[in-house]
C-alpha cells in the first residue's frame, strides 16, 4: 500500500504522518475534521485486508476495545473501510512506550515501577470484568503518554473470557507465555497475570526471567523452570515486590491471583505499605503463605521438551518480544500424578452425584434432577453476543443469531430472545436478537442551503437539528458549507446532524495601508493580535501584505496576525572611494548594511581621511544585514 499521508480517508479523517509499521499493520497520526481531535489510524496491510478471517480478527479487535472504559485504557473511536483501506480509529497518545522507557532507562525503582504498573493493571482489571483477555501483555502494548498517564493498547489477540481455550497454536509474545499456554494451549484470566508479572520482573530488574537464542528454548523455560526472585538481580528491591511477582508468576495457575481485580487489590496494598516496614511485612508474610505451593511445579504440567514443542515458520528465530505461534502437538502425554488426579476427580464426582440423587429424592429432586427438570430462561438483554451463547450453551440448547438494528441498543448486545427472560425452557433452539445499533441512513446533501431550509430539511428527513456553528469560509455568507453525515459518510438514524455556517471569505487587505487593514478586519467581527513587519519585494513599505488566522477555523471574534511589509530588503552599493571614512561609513549602514572599517587612522581623524578600497564594486546587488568592508590603506 502506498504512503496514505495527506489522503483524507472516509471524508473525515485527514492523515498527517507516519507513526510506526509492523508486521500486520501501519500506524499514522491524523485530525478527526469532524470532531477536530488528532487519532491514531490503524491500517491493516493490504495482504491481510484481502484474508477473510484476519479482517475479522481486526473487526473484534475493534469491537472488544471499543466496549472497554477506563482511563487507563487506548479508546477506540471508529472501525471503517475506505476502498482498499480497512482502519481502526483509535485514541492517540503522545508519548513513548513502556519498551522504548525500558530500553532507554533500564530497570526503575520500586516506587517508580508500581506507578508504572499498577495503572496498567488497574486497566486489565477493567478487561477481565468485562469478560475480556489481552493475551499479548507486554511493554510495547504499554503506552506513557506525555502527560503522565499509563494506557494499555492492542487488544488484537484478545478474546472472551468465556472462549478463553484454543488448541494448537498459541498466539501471544515468548518472553510473557505463561506455562499453561505453552504446555496445552490453554488460557484464562491467570495467564494475563502470568504475563503481567513477568513484565513487573522486568521493570524491577532491567531484563526478562528467561533468555534464548530460539523462540521455543524462551518457552521451554516458562513450562519447566521457576521466576526467579527479581532481588536476586537486584538487591535493592524489597521483599513485598519479591512475592508479589512469585505470586504472580506461579506455575500452576490455581496458585496465582484469580483474575486482575483481585491483583490489583493488593498492588493498591503493596504501594500504601512500601512506606510503612511494618505493614509491608504483614502483606510479606500473608502473600508468602499465598504462594507456599508454588514449589510444586511438576504437578499439573507438562515436562516439555524439542520433541514435543515446535515452532512455525520462522519464530524460531524470533526474539522473545515478538508475537509468534507455537504449535503444539496434538495430544500431550500426561504424568502419573496428572492421570490419578483425574482418577480421583471422576471417583469424586460420582460419587457426588450419587449422594445427589439419594439426598434429593421427592419433589425437589424431580424439578431439578428428575425427569420432571426444567431450565429458566435468563436475562439476555443487554448482554454481549458472547455472553448469551455462553448461557444459551450452559442450557444445553444451540443459539440462533438474528441481527437486528436499534436506536436503543448498542451494537454487538442482545435486544431480546425466544422464548424470552423468565420462560421455561423445555428444548429446542433459541434465537437471540442481537443488535447492529441504530440503522446507518445517507442524509441529502446540505451545503448552499440557509440555516432556515437546512433545518427544515433534517427534521423532514427524521433527524434533528444538531451543534449549528459559523466560520469564515470561501462559500456563500449565510450557506451551510459542511454538516454531519456529509458525503458517502452514513449516519444513524434520528442522530442529531451538526452544521458549519459560512461567515463568507476573510477580508483581503493586501496592499492597504496598515490602519485601513486594521480597520477592515475589526469590522469583520475579528481581532488583530500582532503587527508582524517582513521584506517585501512586491509590496511597498508600510502596506499590508496578509493576514494570518492563529486557528483554523476562525470565527467572529477570532485572532489574527497582520502582515506589513517593510520594503524590500535589496539595495545597490554606492560609490564611497575618496569620500571620508565617516561620510561612507554613515551612508552604507543608512542602507542597512554592516561597515567593516580597515585603517590605521585614528577615529578623530576619519572626517578628513579618504576611503581608498572597498570590499564590493560600485552597483552590486546587496541584501540588507550584509558586510563591507572599507579601507583607508
Amino acid at each position: 500500500m502506498a504512503d496514505l499521508v495527506g489522503r483524507l480517508i472516509r471524508g473525515r479523517y485527514q492523515i498527517e504522518k507516519l507513526v510506526a509499521r509492523g508486521g500486520m499493520a501501519t500506524v499514522y497520526l491524523a485530525e478527526d475534521n469532524r470532531l477536530d481531535r488528532k487519532v491514531a489510524i490503524k491500517v491493516i496491510h493490504p495482504h491481510l485486508a484481502n484474508d477473510k478471517s484476519f479482517r475479522e480478527k481486526f473487526v473484534r479487535e475493534a469491537k472488544i476495545a471499543a466496549r472497554l472504559s477506563h482511563p487507563n485504557l487506548v479508546n477506540v473511536f471508529d472501525q471503517a473501510e475506505d476502498g482498499e483501506v480497512v482502519f481502526l480509529a483509535m485514541e492517540y497518545v503522545s508519548g513513548i512506550t513502556l519498551r522504548d522507557a525500558l530500553d532507554k532507562f533500564g530497570a526503575l525503582s520500586a516506587s517508580r515501577a508500581l506507578d508504572v504498573f499498577e495503572p496498567m493493571v488497574a486497566a486489565l482489571a477493567a478487561a477481565h470484568a468485562a469478560g475480556v483477555l489481552h493475551r499479548d501483555l507486554k511493554p510495547e502494548n504499554v503506552l506513557l503518554s506525555d502527560d503522565g498517564k499509563v494506557k494499555l493498547s492492542d487488544f488484537g489477540l484478545a478474546r472472551p473470557i468465556s472462549a478463553q481455550t484454543q488448541t494448537g497454536a498459541v498466539v501471544g509474545t515468548v518472553a510473557y507465555l505463561s506455562p499453561e499456554l505453552v504446555s496445552r494451549g490453554v488460557a484464562d484470566a491467570r495467564s494475563d497475570i502470568y504475563a503481567a508479572g513477568i513484565m513487573l520482573f522486568e521493570l524491577l530488574t532491567g531484563r526478562q526471567p528467561f533468555q534464548g537464542e530460539q523462540a521455543v528454548h524462551v518457552a521451554l523455560q516458562h513450562a519447566n523452570s521457576e521466576v526467579p526472585a527479581p532481588s536476586s538481580l537486584n538487591d535493592t528491591i524489597p521483599e513485598l515486590l519479591d512475592e508479589i511477582v512469585l505470586w504472580a508468576t506461579a506455575k500452576l495457575p490455581q496458585n496465582r491471583p484469580s483474575d486482575a481485580i483481585e491483583f490489583h487489590r493488593v498492588l493498591l496494598q503493596a504501594k500504601a505499605d512500601l512506606k510503612n516496614p511494618k505493614k509491608s511485612d504483614e502483606l510479606t508474610q500473608r502473600l508468602r503463605e499465598t504462594t507456599v505451593l508454588r514449589g510444586e511445579t511438576s504437578t499439573g504440567l507438562e515436562q516439555l521438551n524439542l520433541d514435543q514443542t515446535q515452532v512455525l515458520g520462522d519464530a524460531g528465530a524470533a526474539t522473545s518480544n515478538e508475537t509468534v505461534a507455537l504449535n503444539l502437538q496434538p495430544e500431550v502425554v500426561e504424568d502419573n500424578r496428572v492421570q490419578i488426579y483425574h482418577s480421583h476427580r471422576t471417583v469424586k464426582l460420582l460419587v457426588a452425584s450419587a449422594l445427589t440423587v439419594l439426598l434429593g429424592l421427592g419433589a425437589g429432586w424431580w424439578f431439578s434432577a428428575g425427569p420432571g427438570g426444567f431450565e429458566v430462561m435468563p436475562n439476555l438483554a443487554n448482554r454481549t453476543q458472547v455472553e448469551a451463547e455462553g448461557l444459551i450453551s450452559s442450557l444445553g440448547a444451540t443459539a440462533v443469531i438474528v441481527t437486528e438494528s436499534s436506536k436503543t441498543i448498542s451494537s454487538g448486545l442482545v435486544i431480546s430472545s425466544e422464548p424470552g427472560s423468565g420462560s421455561i425452557y423445555w428444548g429446542g433452539p433459541v434465537t437471540i436478537r442481537v443488535s447492529s445499533g441504530p440503522k446507518l441512513v445517507t442524509i441529502a446533501s446540505l451545503e448552499g442551503k440557509t440555516l432556515v431550509e437546512a433545518t427544515a430539511q433534517i427534521l423532514q428527513s427524521g433527524f434533528v437539528l444538531g451543534k449549528v456553528t459559523s466560520w469564515f469560509n470561501s462559500s456563500p455568507i449565510g450557506t451551510v458549507y459542511a454538516h454531519s453525515g456529509g458525503g458517502s459518510t452514513k449516519v444513524a438514524e434520528g442522530s442529531a446532524i451538526d452544521l458549519e455556517i459560512s461567515l463568507g471569505s476573510i477580508p483581503v487587505v493586501a496592499g492597504l495601508d496598515q490602519e485601513t487593514a486594521v480597520n477592515i478586519v475589526q469590522v469583520a467581527g475579528l481581532k488583530v493580535k500582532t503587527v508582524i513587519t517582513e521584506f517585501s519585494d512586491t509590496v511597498t513599505k508600510g502596506q499590508a501584505i496578509a493576514l494570518v488566522p492563529l486557528a483554523e477555523p476562525i470565527g467572529k471574534g477570532g485572532e489574527v496576525n497582520l502582515i506589513v511589509s517593510k520594503g524590500s530588503d535589496v539595495v545597490t552599493m554606492p560609490r564611497v572611494v575618496g569620500e571620508t571614512i565617516r561620510a561612507s561609513k554613515t551612508l552604507l549602514e543608512s542602507l542597512g548594511l554592516v561597515v567593516v572599517v580597515d585603517t590605521n587612522q585614528l577615529s578623530s581623524n576619519w572626517g578628513v581621511a579618504k576611503v581608498k578600497k572597498v570590499s564590493v564594486a560600485p552597483g552590486t546587488q546587496l541584501r540588507v544585514g550584509d558586510s563591507v568592508k572599507i579601507s583607508s590603506n
